[in-house]
């Protein structure tokens, strides 16, 4: 008996520890993709946007100020790219070969290209060429950093203000991911600055330094469609980088700043954009020009009516199956009404939320409409009131003209 009763809970407790097994097998990795879906990192400050709406799909501490380091150059690039032209010749001051950090090594008399410049900078993340372009363009390190804070102003990015063209820790430098964010997408608008951060490799030759410019962004070859931006170290900062990525229609912008290890940083831009991608799809709701609806006026003529500019939104995967047909708001027009004249509206709403509208112009002239027999009776009357004023008037300048005669001859007298 106890053998058996020994045997049967034996048989029991293998049987528990067998089930244990099962839900560590099936029930923890559905609970590690359920973590997986809100990307559990540990920067300090992040944020996730949608880079052709502007919509923010993820945030940690996203107003928190943080030094940017190397991410400054982000800035630093726009500005010269609105201020110069590539073919622009540099010659590089005193101050540059001195500076600390990484370098291209330009030497002090040295003419360079803006756009050799640019990828020295954002690509070898080169110091030197980031002031060496700020004292050209902004006639000192502190003019540039003017620039450079009116273009932030003008992004919205109220929450920074940047002292060194380069990145290197100064008091008061600061930003913050969403405002870092911002900055990003503007530049990514820019072919040329596209074109500069998605270069894995530059060979550079210059006056004291021959080499080949790797970039630093370890994501351009390990991330599926990856397309920049910058990374950036200092001790003070810690590792902070700006990813961009492209899949299909959908473009995405992820920053982490304060973050332990440069690897580290990689992975959790990584996470960032596979939450973007996975959870969030980019959906062109119009186009400009797009026939959006048809109008029949009384006489049977259809009138097109298209869409004034394009609206494109963000949306959960998971919404965009059920994303309702706009709902069309006319204005009252009264013809005849030239081709691109406003004659109402599209609101596109989902789950209560408008997620925007669209003006509709008419592609076709729309006629006056047909006189009813009020408009007849309406005209007539007016027509009317017209000759007895004419009359009124008439017998007005008469009656004066016999007063005037009667007054000239009783005068003559």
């Amino acid at each position: 008996m106890y053998k058996n009763g020994a045997g049967y809970i034996h048989n029991i407790l293998i049987a528990c520890g067998l089930v244990f097994i099962f839900l560590l097998i099936v029930v923890v990795p559905v609970q590690a993709g359920d973590a997986a879906g809100t990307p559990q990192i540990t920067a300090t400050a992040a944020l996730l946007m949608d880079a052709t709406t502007g919509e923010v799909l993820y945030t940690r501490n996203p107003d928190e100020r943080r030094a940017p380091a190397s991410t400054t150059k982000i800035l630093t690039a726009l500005v010269a790219l609105e201020e110069g032209e590539l073919d622009d010749l540099i010659t590089v001051g005193p101050n540059p070969p001195r500076v600390e950090g990484t370098r291209i090594y330009l030497e002090e008399g040295e003419t360079v290209r803006l756009e050799d410049l640019l990828y020295g900078m954002m690509l070898n993340s080169g110091n030197d060429a980031a002031l060496a372009i700020a004292e050209h363009y902004g006639g000192s390190a502190d003019g540039f950093a003017r620039l450079m804070n009116k273009k932030a102003a003008a992004l919205g990015a109220s929450h920074s203000h940047f002292v060194t063209s380069n990145g290197l820790s100064a008091p008061e430098h600061h930003t913050t991911a969403r405002d870092l964010a911002l900055i990003a997408r503007a530049a990514m608008q820019e072919p040329t600055f596209r074109q500069i951060v998605a270069t894995k490799t530059r060979s550079w030759h210059g006056q004291a330094w021959e080499s080949s410019l790797l970039n630093r962004n370890g994501l351009l070859w390990s991330y599926e469609g990856a397309s920049g931006i910058k990374t950036g170290y200092t001790s003070e900062a810690r590792n902070c980088l700006v990813g961009s990525a492209t899949r299909g229609n959908q473009s995405l912008i992820a920053v982490v700043l304060d973050v332990a290890g440069r690897k580290t940083a990689e992975q959790e831009v990584a996470a960032l954009l596979d939450y973007g991608f996975q959870e969030f799809c980019t959906i062109n709701l119009a186009r400009s020009g797009q026939i959006m609806t048809v109008l029949e006026t009384k006489k049977g003529q259809k009138i097109e009516l298209a869409a004034d500019r394009s609206l494109v939104v963000t949306c959960r995967r998971e919404d965009s199956f059920s994303l309702p047909a706009g709902q069309v708001r006319m204005y009252y027009v009264r013809g005849p009404a030239e081709v691109g004249t406003i004659v109402g509206e599209m609101v596109f709403q989902h789950k209560s939320k408008t997620m925007g509208k669209v003006n509709l112009v008419n592609q076709q002239v729309v006629p006056a409409p047909p006189l009813s027999a009020g408009d007849w009776w309406l005209r007539l009357s007016l027509v009317l009131i017209g000759l007895w004023l004419l009359l009124l008037l008439r017998n007005y300048l008469r009656v004066r003209r016999l007063r005037r005669s009667y007054i000239n001859r009783k005068r003559s007298f």
